[in-house]
């Protein structure tokens, strides 16, 4: 869930800067729906456990989804003066958890994969939730990412826990990415409306 459109809000053409990260947002959903999709096929029906490998096809997709962010995060920071630094923090934290996420699934188990992930769902989660809850002062319009931040917060958190378990619940991660699609395309609904409505 955890790239997080910013508006300038002392942007010089206030639609143009409101619009471009609307539009990263939407983008941003589209590809994870996809990336959920082809996780639950690529996990497939059985349920491994947690000392099992990482399906290969699945491997890919979950080292790889954290690489959304670091899109987005750049694509953000060059749009925007307001939240730069952090988006280009947030796309760091993202690249490294790509390499942190390949490395566990495809030289470790699925335990190790879920915890990986998970560390970096609940950081990126917990930046997103600052920013939003920082940008809701100023321009409002942040519930949706208020509330994807935390829920990523707690879904890393879950599967760090859930990582020392028996099972090995990897299709339970498309479930995480499906929702911060949609509270994205919800974002940026409500991007529609004027900066000054806070919501």
């Amino acid at each position: 869930m955890s790239a997080f459109p910013a508006a300038d809000p002392v942007a010089p053409d206030a639609s143009r800067s409101r619009d471009s990260p609307r539009r990263i947002a939407i983008v941003r959903a589209l590809l994870a729906l996809v990336w959920a999709a082809a996780l639950v096929i690529a996990v497939g029906d059985e349920v491994p456990t947690t000392s099992s490998d990482v399906p290969t096809g699945a491997a890919v997709l979950l080292a790889s989804y954290p690489a959304i962010d670091v899109v987005a995060s750049i694509a953000g920071a060059l749009r925007t003066d307001a939240s730069a630094r952090v988006l280009r923090i947030n796309a760091a934290i993202s690249a490294l958890a790509v390499a942190a996420i390949g490395a566990a699934a495809f030289g470790s188990d699925a335990g190790a994969t879920l915890a990986a992930f998970g560390a970096w769902a609940a950081v990126s989660g917990a930046i997103q939730l600052g920013v939003a809850v920082h940008l809701r002062r100023t321009e409002g319009r942040q519930l949706p990412m208020i509330v994807s931040g935390g829920l990523s917060t707690i879904a890393g958190l879950s599967f760090i826990a859930s990582s020392g378990s028996h099972d090995a619940h990897l299709a339970g991660v498309a479930g995480y990415m499906a929702l911060g699609a949609v509270l994205f395309l919800l974002w940026a609904y409500r991007s529609r409306t004027a900066p000054q409505a806070a919501r």
